[in-house]
């Protein structure tokens, strides 16, 4: 049953925004929080019908005996089959897939599992679900973990007839192509992010393998483009001589489809520095170009409906001490305009979609518990 959305659960909402810091309050002008309690959701998108759809990465292991745990740069990550994609109308909100795989630390933070979710407006969907590693671990996880890497699509489970259940059928296996054709030449590392469908199949941005793939109606995998990494100047904290730089990777994140062009936001890779994360608009059998650049850590994007590009940032300011995580919306008017802010004080958020005058998106990214989705009207 869904879980329905009452008063209580607004008025709590509204005391939790209050009482974590970096968080805008859902009385703030232009913010409503729709929804809280979801476990590190990511991407989120409307179906056909005007449905908001959520992924969560899960909770990892969620605190089940004797997990299957893997090292990470971030700490250990510890499996389970915690991630879910759910249905959020104004009845309530409904996990609609349940059991997916996730890699979460032992608290559930930091979860790797479900990334993103696209649909066409026949109804169509594509869900991509992330892995973080050498696809080769796959072999070291239980019968879940072997969807990661993976792009899907949703389909009606027919065991469900009275409830609206899905499952996930396989589309291609982005890591299995990472592992294959390493188009970077460099770390063999899979972490399939954003999804967005174009005329001739669909997109994926790999964050592991910096590289953006298509994937024909058949489920063949190609590379579209590959990401440059460059050099950064290391912080203090990384205790190097004064402007020593180091290498740094591009790590692809959001992608859009627009007027015929492909529009992946970077992360960038370590020391994340401030202002230095950028936007790429990719044209096939053109190289990669700059389309906005003086952005930091983002995560997603999206075009409003007046032609301007919204970028989500995972933090404003710095990856590291003060700030970090608190993140922010920004707009960019055009081509090698300067971004603008339209919302700060996000916390940790994860993504982001457009529809008519407001933008959706998550925020709590990396919590187990008490993610969110939030709505904000965009400016005119």
């Amino acid at each position: 049953m869904p879980t329905t959305v009452r008063s209580l659960a607004a008025a709590a909402a509204a005391l939790l925004a209050s009482l974590l810091p970096g968080l805008p309050a859902a009385a703030a002008p232009g913010v409503t929080v729709l929804y809280w309690g979801l476990s590190n959701p990511r991407g989120l998108a409307f179906d056909a019908d005007g449905d908001l759809y959520v992924v969560e990465a899960g909770r990892g292991a969620d605190g089940a005996a004797d997990p299957v745990c893997l090292p990470r740069p971030q700490g250990e990550g510890c499996f389970g089959p915690t991630g879910a994609v759910g249905r959020l109308t104004p009845d309530g909100y409904e996990r609609l897939v349940t059991g997916l795989p996730s890699l979460a630390g032992p608290d559930g933070t930091e979860a790797i599992g479900p990334t993103d979710i696209a649909f066409t407006r026949h109804g169509h969907s594509l869900l991509t679900i992330g892995l973080s590693e050498d696809p080769k671990v796959r072999a070291e996880l239980p019968a879940p973990g072997q969807l990661m890497g993976g792009l899907f699509t949703l389909r009606r489970d027919p065991k469900s007839w009275l409830t609206l259940s899905l499952y996930p059928e396989l589309v291609a296996d982005v890591a299995g192509y990472e592992a294959l054709a390493n188009p970077d030449r460099g770390e063999v590392d899979s972490n399939p992010q954003s999804v967005a469908y174009d005329p001739e199949g669909a997109v994926v941005s790999d964050a592991g393998a910096n590289a953006l793939f298509h994937v024909d109606p058949d489920g063949a995998v190609s590379t579209l483009a590959v990401l440059p990494n460059r050099e950064a100047v290391a912080p203090p904290s990384f205790g190097l001589p004064p402007g020593t730089t180091v290498g740094m990777q591009t790590v692809p994140m959001g992608v859009a489809v627009h007027g015929g062009a492909y529009y992946v936001v970077e992360l960038t890779g370590s020391p994340f520095p401030t202002g230095g994360a950028r936007v790429w608009r990719i044209v096939p059998g053109q190289a990669p170009a700059v389309y906005a650049e003086g952005l930091t850590a983002a995560v997603d994007l999206a075009f409003g409906p007046d032609g301007s590009l919204y970028v989500l940032e995972f933090t404003h300011t710095s990856m590291f001490g003060p700030g970090r995580g608190i993140g922010a919306l920004m707009r960019v008017r055009h081509a090698g305009a300067t971004p603008e802010l339209v919302l700060d004080d996000i916390n940790f958020p994860g993504g982001l979609t457009i529809r008519g005058g407001s933008a959706f998106l998550t925020d709590c990214s990396t919590c187990a518990t008490g993610g969110r989705v939030l709505k904000v009207t965009l400016p005119r």
